[in-house]
């Protein structure tokens, strides 16, 4: 079957750069690969450690040693792919080339991330699954950053750059969904087991990685008019010198990623300290998973509201609405949210809320790429869209990191019978650390100031400099 075929079939009509107009369908067709991504990477997110120690009997020592080295290794690779991928010349489009290379690769690496090697030692093994993670991310930030790249292409209006952005996280929040509801079935269908699962876990990464790939595939061709080759001149690419420069002279970018930093850092917190609080102070296990949905629930309508928001408001405002909910959320959660189905409703709202900057965090990030392209005459789209990653990764680590720092500060031992100072410690962590970090976030908002008519004469600046690039 011809590219045009496959075009048909999806829904894609072929249309020339210059008439380049965003279709609601091309715009769901660009977020595609979020689905397949999701369903594929939210396994590693949520099961690696457990397989690692339980199925691959690694020890939480090493495990733990093992995950940290890698994360950084991960966080590192980020800013390093970006520029490799400005740099870059590939035959299919600048940025769609590794939108169709970067996630084969990642399909090979996560499913042997998840093949439990036979006859090696412990430390063999964490060598092992380290190298297969370490390269299967480094490629997961090329996918990304190369995607991210062609948002503000994509979306070469306020309006539909809001719609772009927002139907990606939206197609994001609806794979943790399906995650949530199947991954566990059916990985326990396809393993045939209810302990040491390592088959189900090996073949469903099977499945989802190359799932992974193929919508991928329906992204990058959904990019096409928008990432033709030789679009991008070489004039315009800008020396490593000057993409470093691009990055930390660029206020806005600087604040909008330690915003997010402050919003991330919030979310992982109130998902990674769930279990603890349920237990020691809620004392309902039973009802974590209820917990996650509603987490997942309320930051996909979150998505849906936020672009609703941001086109009467604008991207500031409704970030600022986003941090501020998050943060009062939490806190109320501390003061009135010590019972189950309170704890779970105030955290899904906090959810909601956070949803609304995730919504269009694309969009805003497509300005602060056009802003840095206007300032210098040079384009890093590449770089300084894959930087929208970063805050991710370091919210992970510090998320982490925090919370096992806090709960050995009030003297938290596993399975202890909990006495009401390590329940109240275990609040505080789960509800007002989190809503620290969501306040963070809000006063770095507010120093946001790029404003919509400035950014429309900057494309305009940014369209004549491009014209006269082809014409010279």
């Amino acid at each position: 079957m011809s590219i045009n075929n496959v075009e048909s079939a999806i829904g894609i009509k072929t249309v020339k750069s210059s008439d380049f107009t965003l279709s609601s369908g091309r715009a769901t067709a660009f977020g595609a690969a979020e689905v397949g991504f999701g369903l594929m990477m939210q396994v590693a997110v949520s099961y690696f450690a457990y397989f690692l120690t339980d199925i691959a009997l690694i020890g939480p020592a090493i495990v733990g040693t093992m995950l940290l080295i890698n994360r950084i290794v991960d966080a590192i690779s980020v800013p390093l792919t970006g520029a490799i991928i400005e740099k870059s010349n590939l035959p299919w489009g600048k940025y769609r080339s590794w939108m169709m290379i970067a996630p084969a690769v990642v399909a090979v690496c996560f499913i042997m991330m998840y093949r439990v090697p036979s006859g090696m030692s412990e430390v063999a093994m964490a060598i092992y699954f380290s190298i297969f993670y370490m390269v299967g991310h480094i490629f997961v930030n090329f996918s990304y950053s190369s995607r991210f790249a062609l948002l503000p292409a994509m979306g070469n209006t306020p309006k539909s750059r809001i719609m772009v952005a927002s139907r990606t996280s939206q197609m994001n929040t609806a794979s943790r969904i399906i995650f949530s509801l199947v991954s566990l079935p059916i990985i326990m269908w396809l393993g045939g087991e209810q302990v040491r699962n390592a088959r189900g876990f090996f073949l469903y990464m099977v499945i989802f990685g190359i799932l992974q790939w193929g919508t991928y595939m329906i992204s990058a061709l959904a990019a096409k008019p928008v990432d033709i080759p030789g679009r991008w001149s070489k004039k315009n690419v800008p020396t490593g010198r000057e993409m470093i420069n691009q990055v930390i002279t660029n206020k806005h970018l600087i604040t909008i990623m330690l915003a997010e930093l402050g919003r991330f850092t919030a979310a992982l917190s109130l998902a990674g300290f769930a279990v603890y609080f349920y237990q020691y102070v809620a004392g309902d296990m039973a009802l974590v998973s209820m917990y996650f949905l509603s987490l997942t629930v309320g930051g996909f309508v979150g998505n849906l509201i936020g672009p609703q928001i941001a086109k009467r408001l604008g991207t500031k405002k409704t970030y600022v609405i986003a941090l501020f909910g998050q943060a009062l959320f939490l806190v109320l959660a501390y003061f009135i949210g010590r019972t189950p189905m309170a704890f779970l409703a105030l955290s899904g709202l906090a959810s909601l809320s956070s949803g609304f900057g995730f919504s269009i965090s694309g969009a805003v990030y497509s300005d602060c790429a056009d802003y840095a392209e206007w300032k210098t005459g040079k384009s890093s789209k590449g770089i300084v869209m894959s930087l929208s990653a970063f805050p991710i990764k370091m919210a992970m680590v510090i998320s982490g990191s925090v919370a096992a720092y806090a709960l050995a500060a009030i003297g938290y031992v596993g399975g202890m019978t909990p006495t009401p100072e390590i329940q109240q410690g275990v609040a505080i962590i789960a509800t007002l650390l989190p809503a620290v970090a969501s306040v963070f976030g809000f006063i770095c908002i507010l120093f946001y100031n790029l404003k919509p008519d400035d950014l429309v004469k900057m494309k305009e600046v940014i369209k004549e400099r491009q014209s006269q690039i082809q014409e010279g």
